[in-house]
């Protein structure tokens, strides 16, 4: 073997390397944007079991699904969040979701019209970095997914093994060597599947209403829909 096919078997192992640290370092960096995202996810949820707590809440201080229904009509929320959670509660707990809210007031009507705006108060506090978090996610879920199909593009096992063949002359890039069927099994597995989350996984928040319309109108909806 003489200085040129030393060199050129030189060449070929280095670009053999390159090609297998480069897959690697990118498929690390996946993992840890899937791993990023998914504790995102994770904290979205539990920010989502808080919000859930308020609608609880409110639900008990309404009172009767007729004002529920008049209430969540007003808000234009169909389905209502969290109301079938609400109905698995048994009766004798639904009470002490009340207990960290406040309802002063003269008269019973006061004190339920200042308890629900407390609970809405409260709701529209930590609706608005659940809405932050779950754009990020979005935004974050959509960028990676990106990454992924350009990861998928770029080290393609089939379109590798044949480049990698062509330098060796059309000889097996592994012992014992790999037929189509393997080789196309190979590259799929190799492959980094696109991440999705279901509506269950990542439900959006709730469209309620800005707080101010619920102070201007809140009173006329209650009088009108079950305080009599």
């Amino acid at each position: 073997m003489d200085d040129m096919d030393r060199a050129l078997e030189a060449l070929k192992i280095q670009i053999k390397k390159e090609i297998v640290d480069n897959y690697f370092a990118e498929r690390v960096y996946l993992e840890e944007e899937v791993q990023l995202l998914n504790t995102a996810v994770a904290a979205y949820q539990q920010k989502l079991h808080t919000l859930a707590r308020h609608f609880l809440a409110l639900y008990q201080a309404l009172g009767s699904e007729t004002a529920v229904a008049g209430v969540m009509e007003w808000c234009t929320l169909s389905p209502w969040p969290f109301y079938e959670e609400f109905q698995k509660l048994p009766p004798s707990a639904r009470p002490a979701l009340l207990h960290t809210y406040r309802g002063h007031g003269f008269t019973a009507r006061r004190r339920l019209q200042n308890l629900i705006l407390d609970i809405f108060a409260r709701l529209a506090k930590d609706l608005e970095p659940l809405k932050e978090a779950y754009a990020k996610i979005q935004t974050h879920l959509r960028l990676l997914n990106e990454d992924i199909d350009k990861f998928n593009t770029s080290f393609d096992f089939g379109l590798i093994a044949a480049q990698i063949e062509a330098m060796e002359g059309g000889g097996a890039i592994m012992a014992g060597g790999l037929d189509a069927g393997e080789r196309m099994e190979l590259s799929t597995r190799m492959r980094f599947k696109r991440r999705k989350f279901t509506p269950e996984e990542l439900p959006p928040p709730p469209p309620v209403p800005p707080l101010k319309t619920i102070q201007r109108e809140l009173a006329a909806v209650l009088a009108r829909h079950y305080l009599t």
